[in-house]
């Protein structure tokens, strides 16, 4: 299983709920850690400082993108997920 963190500003970002949606419904179901960048401001100044402005920042296996990106997703857990109903 992949090393998957989103890094959030918080319970109110949509585009954050749709990366944790797409997750869930793609067999990844709590195979991923969530860090609230205002609560961690070391991590939201890491990101800024390279590059990161919007949220979700997405983590997987250490290679970062940002925003809720279908392609770099299934390129990054393979072209074809665990469907789940």
């Amino acid at each position: 299983m992949p090393s998957i963190t989103i890094y959030s500003t918080g319970p109110s970002c949509q585009p954050c709920k749709a990366v944790y949606r797409w997750l869930d419904k793609h067999g990844f179901k709590g195979a991923y850690s969530i860090a609230i960048t205002p609560e961690n401001p070391e991590i939201a100044a890491e990101l800024k400082a390279q590059g990161f402005l919007q949220s979700p920042v997405i983590e997987i296996d250490g290679f970062r993108f940002g925003g809720f990106n279908t392609k770099e997703l299934l390129r990054l857990l393979g072209d074809e997920p665990n469907f789940t109903k």
